[in-house]
């Protein structure tokens, strides 16, 4: 991924949410209400942050295992991820979220690599959602207490979507204005 293209994903991403809170603050209250304790979110969500961290770990270099078989971690860490969907149920789909936050910046951070001035605002945005994908997988009631306070009026679920599409735009204009130079 360059940096244009992590630019086009984090800001069509962000403008995207935000214009769905905006459009559809009722379904999109019903839907974030369900999320925290919905099995077939946190079933698809966590899947899919499993899948990429194994692919991370069957990826990296043989020197970052530390001497151990790739194979033996493999199957360490993909049947402690696979026991989450037995011990960890409830709220699996918010600690889900914070995984996926977390490598996803990764590949931001990546991609705005060596790219100063040019990457700031993207790596500012990487940054934030860092810092809320470590609260959100350390502490997943934080983001339900949050998702039940924002959902409780249209209007809070609208002014989210509006900081959500303000943050997608502005790394939107700031793909193309880079993309110029």
């Amino acid at each position: 991924m360059n940096l244009f293209q992590a630019y086009m994903a984090t800001g069509g991403v962000l403008v995207a949410l935000g214009l769905f809170f905006i459009a559809a603050a009722g379904t999109a209250s019903g839907m974030l209400s369900a999320l925290p304790r919905s099995r077939g979110a946190g079933f698809l969500l966590w899947a899919c942050a499993l899948a990429w961290f194994l692919f991370h770990l069957a990826t990296i270099p043989e020197v970052d295992l530390a001497g151990f078989p790739r194979s033996w971690l493999l199957a360490l860490f993909g049947g402690a991820g696979l026991l989450a969907f037995k011990a960890l149920p409830d709220l699996l789909s918010l600690r889900a979220i914070g995984v996926l936050l977390l490598f996803s910046c990764n590949e931001l951070l990546k991609a705005g690599f060596g790219h100063i001035p040019d990457s700031r605002i993207l790596a500012g945005t990487a940054y934030l959602l860092i810092i809320a994908g470590l609260w959100v997988g350390a502490s997943p009631y934080v983001l339900r207490n949050a998702i039940s306070k924002m959902t409780e009026k249209p209007s809070r679920l609208r002014i989210a979507g509006i900081v959500f599409a303000l943050a997608g735009t502005a790394n939107l204009v700031t793909g193309f204005l880079t993309r110029a130079n």
